[in-house]
């Protein structure tokens, strides 16, 4: 059905790129460790369960919260996501102690973690209700800006989460904010983590209330005039789960997910055991050095590797996209163990990005097909589980391979072995797909 054009729908592409570039900063969790640990003399265990906990919320927390888009519409939800994520890092910066360490797990974790989960659902949801004729695509451009959120947040953050100066000497506004903008390296202090933590959860809430104010559902069986999409059944998450193609989709999801978080938690130490110290960028960038490094380079691609596998399965079907993408990152932590020269990192970094990425666009893409996009946002909710799953398994195991073996070659080689199951889990998808759209 197509209704009279009402409102631009690239505003909803817009809006998301807004929030899901202010939700992508959780994965700079590391720019908070050491400063805390040297403020309240913690130690790695007690900083990281912050972390952990963040995660595990954000995945559970998209359940109620795509329920609640699908009925009230994402502008809502997001915006009650942006709030309680702004909150999380104002209640912390008073409530945080060295005796408390609790009080970090249930404002940045719990709190940050449920505010992550109601505004990540949203951008996607509406999204592809809006597009149903470039689902991969737009979820790719869709959930970019949480691929490359980190990046750009973690180089200001670890500069103004410094303590002041010992001599009372300020930053000023401009300079906080030059900083903040990545111009300049500042001048050895900052502003210290409490009223680093007020400021960047005001500046988050307001990041997310911006881009949530662009974010709406189409009108009732709204289609895209000369989009060739046929209308499909809706499932409800109850009739989804009783699927056999949604249990595999989201143990597939596992598999993929694990293996790069595994593989991704070990980069910037292997990185710099590899190159021994020594620094891709020229003295010349500056700040800006930080997006040609190892790590750099894999979170652009983290977010380019979201479009380009989500344009690619709208081209060959999501189940092949999968397939070819698990194939790829596979064959390239085999051979990851042998990288040695600058350019074998460079190439290395970009592909493990690339196809990293793809997850976070094929998988909800994926639930829009073979699900139906009326109730997208709690259908995702349930399969983004896997997430959190992964969010677990893929640090702990592969910090325990590392630990055990104290090289980086098992870790890689069972990230591997993951993703040549997630291929062939995907090649199962492609065969449930079929057998479920004969009997709909």
């Amino acid at each position: 059905m197509s209704v009279e054009k009402t409102y631009n729908r690239w505003f909803v592409v817009l809006g998301a790129l807004i929030v899901q570039i202010i939700l992508g900063t959780v994965y700079a969790f590391s720019v908070f460790v050491k400063p805390l640990e040297n403020e309240f003399n913690w130690d790695r265990a007690t900083t990281q369960w912050a972390f952990s906990f963040a995660l595990a919320t954000f995945a559970l927390v998209m359940i109620p919260a795509g329920k609640l888009q699908d009925r009230i519409g994402p502008r809502k939800v997001a915006s009650i996501g942006g709030i309680l994520l702004g909150a999380s890092f104002v209640l912390g910066a008073f409530l945080v102690d060295s005796s408390r360490p609790w009080t970090l797990y249930l404002t940045y974790g719990i709190l940050g973690g449920a505010g992550i989960g109601f505004a990540y659902v949203c951008p996607i949801a509406a999204s592809v209700k809006w597009f149903p004729d470039k689902k991969g695509l737009i979820t790719g451009l869709a959930v970019a800006g949480f691929g490359a959120g980190a990046l750009f947040f973690a180089g200001p953050a670890s500069i103004l989460i410094l303590p002041p100066s010992s001599e009372r000497e300020a930053m000023g506004i401009s300079q906080i904010l030059l900083v903040a903008l990545g111009i300049t390296k500042g001048t050895g202090f900052g502003i210290g983590w409490q009223m680093f933590f007020i400021l960047h959860g005001i500046a988050c809430a307001a990041g997310v209330l911006i881009g949530a104010a662009f974010l709406k559902n189409p009108p009732k069986d709204w289609m895209p005039q000369h989009s060739g999409v046929a209308a499909k059944k809706e499932f409800t998450w109850q009739e989804m789960l009783n699927t056999p193609l949604a249990c595999m989709l989201w143990l597939t999801f596992i598999f993929g997910a694990t293996s790069g978080l595994m593989a991704i938690g070990q980069w910037k130490p292997m990185m710099a055991v590899i190159l021994q110290g020594e620094t891709f960028a020229p003295a010349w960038m500056g700040t800006f050095g930080r997006f040609v490094e190892p790590v750099g380079i894999l979170a652009i691609f983290n977010a380019i590797g979201r479009i380009f596998w989500g344009k690619v399965s709208d081209l060959i079907d999501r189940p092949r996209a999968m397939m070819i993408m698990f194939l790829a990152q596979g064959m390239a932590f085999m051979l990851l163990v042998s990288v040695s020269s600058p350019a074998a990192i460079f190439i290395a970094s970009a592909w493990v990005g690339l196809n990293f990425g793809g997850n976070f666009a094929l998988f909800p893409s994926a639930t829009a097909d073979y699900f139906g996009t009326k109730n997208l946002g709690v259908n995702y909710g349930w399969i983004f589980t896997a997430y959190g799953v992964a969010g677990i398994l893929g640090p702990v195991v592969g910090g325990v391979l590392f630990d055990v073996t104290q090289q980086y070659l098992m870790p890689f080689v069972f990230a591997g072995i993951l993703c040549f199951i997630a291929a062939i889990s995907s090649v199962v998808i492609w065969g449930l797909a079929r057998a479920q759209q004969k009997t709909v």
